[in-house]
């Protein structure tokens, strides 16, 4: 997982280049592919892959497994001829350009989502590590050849998508040979009522996560048109390596509650490590914000220029999303599905309400305003949700001192003085060197899961 956050950063210091060569209506045709992909896969799978990995991680008969990996692969196979169906006949009827690239797109896309969570669910971190960082290193370099030498641009960057995650997916197939538990008489009816049961409210919570992430972008393209999505997602680029980071953390906590849900000291472990990553996560935002007054400038050519104040607005609710997140990895430990598709529904009606309302008044700010009011209020549902079953606590007194840093990182961001952001830059190292302090023990556990994810 530290190779993925490092390819991400690549990625990012790559911007430059992609900022040079593509132009805001490119990188905005981009942007809505890789966003409709957030809900084109759960429909895809049903979210099936996430029912493989709960049941199959705490299964200790030979027999069960293979029924978990046989019924849920049989089931996305014919999910996916279903959906391929579809397309073809939508790709004839509609004459959409790119067909075949954007099909190919999905369905890799999709093949690598569910070997990913094989690897989770096997417990073979450095699989896991190995092919995140393979598929990301290898999209990356694709695309700078594709781009700088083919000079393909858009058709080159879905090409390089679709061979990285078929060379990805080969890989974990053959690491953990999967197929030896794939057996057609091992398929059974209660298996998949079992992985139904589990997985179809998480469709919806995808889908409602992706009207909190991403319905901005239909939205957007409808009013202004993809010149000025290119914007907006160029904006989110810096919200987007926070997100790898923040997902590191993520995976590895998942794991670590389902793996303790009988352990009588979980409550206090949850407890304590969610408090470190609140202030871990809002560290990292915060240092972004010290730091954009500093960087963008190198990073952006001045078509993008209008992206710069809706960075620290989506960082704030990034922040927010990750810590909504870390709540519904525990409402997930313990089987509450529902629950999280609940709050996600909420939260992305919450986005698409307040986006409109704001749009003729705002314009595009509308959409960066709307994502932080929306994953503010996801977070705070959830955290008031999980007490009802979970005693989970976190008090103002303990998040105050960095949402001061914050708002003093804020402050010399608007201001545009070196001086004070080299201030607030020196406030946040110093919290943060406090808090390792303060936090060995947790922080040896982070690194130790890190290690072994690679």
């Amino acid at each position: 997982m530290i190779a993925k956050i490092s390819t991400h950063f690549i990625s990012f210091l790559l911007l430059p280049l992609y900022t040079a060569l593509l132009s805001t209506e490119e990188y905005g045709e981009i942007d809505i592919y890789s966003s409709l992909a957030m809900i084109i896969i759960p429909f895809l799978t049903l979210q099936l892959e996430m029912g493989l990995f709960r049941f199959f991680i705490t299964e200790k008969s030979e027999k069960s497994k293979k029924q978990i990996i046989t019924t849920s692969f049989t089931c996305i196979f014919f999910l996916l001829l279903i959906g391929s169906a579809i397309f073809g006949a939508a790709a004839y009827i509609l004459q959409i350009k790119k067909a075949v690239c954007i099909f190919l797109y999905y369905i890799s896309m999709t093949i690598s989502t569910v070997l990913l969570q094989v690897c989770r669910a096997y417990g073979d971190n450095k699989a896991y590590g190995m092919a995140s960082f393979l598929g990301s290193a290898l999209t990356l370099c694709l695309k700078v050849v594709f781009i700088t030498v083919f000079q393909w641009r858009v058709e080159g960057i879905l090409v390089s998508s679709v061979l990285a995650q078929l060379v990805c997916s080969v890989y974990m197939i053959v690491r953990t040979r999967v197929y030896k538990y794939f057996d057609p008489s091992f398929y059974d009816k209660q298996t998949r009522k079992t992985l139904f049961k589990f997985s179809l409210p998480l469709v919806m919570n995808q889908v409602s996560s992706w009207g909190v992430n991403y319905s901005d972008r239909i939205i957007i393209l409808a009013a202004f048109g993809t010149g000025v999505n290119g914007i907006y997602s160029f904006a989110n680029k810096f919200s987007d390596i926070t997100c790898a980071f923040f997902n590191v953390f993520n995976v590895a906590w998942t794991e670590n509650v389902v793996r303790g849900l009988d352990n009588k000291d979980n409550e206090d472990y949850v407890n304590k490590m969610f408090l470190f990553i609140f202030n871990i996560y809002f560290a990292v935002i915060t240092g972004i914000v010290n730091l954009l007054p500093l960087i963008f400038p190198l990073l952006v050519n001045a078509d993008y220029s209008e992206a710069y104040g809706h960075i620290p607005i989506l960082l704030l609710g990034m922040f927010f999303s990750g810590m909504a997140s870390t709540i519904g990895c525990v409402f997930i430990s313990y089987g509450k599905t529902k629950e999280v598709a609940v709050t996600t529904v909420a939260a992305g009606a919450c986005n698409v309400l307040v986006h409109l309302a704001l749009l003729n008044a705002f314009g595009l700010y509308a959409a960066s305003v709307s994502t932080l009011v929306s994953f503010g209020f996801l977070f705070i549902y959830r955290y008031v949700s999980i007490r009802k079953f979970f005693a989970m606590n976190l008090s103002v007194k303990q998040t105050l001192p960095q949402l001061i840093i914050y708002i003093f990182a804020w402050v010399s961001f608007c201001s545009g003085s070196t001086a004070l952001v080299i201030a607030a830059l020196a406030a946040n190292a110093a919290f943060v060197v406090r808090l390792i302090i303060k936090n060995k023990d947790g922080l040896r556990t982070i690194l130790s899961g890190l290690k072994k994810r690679g």
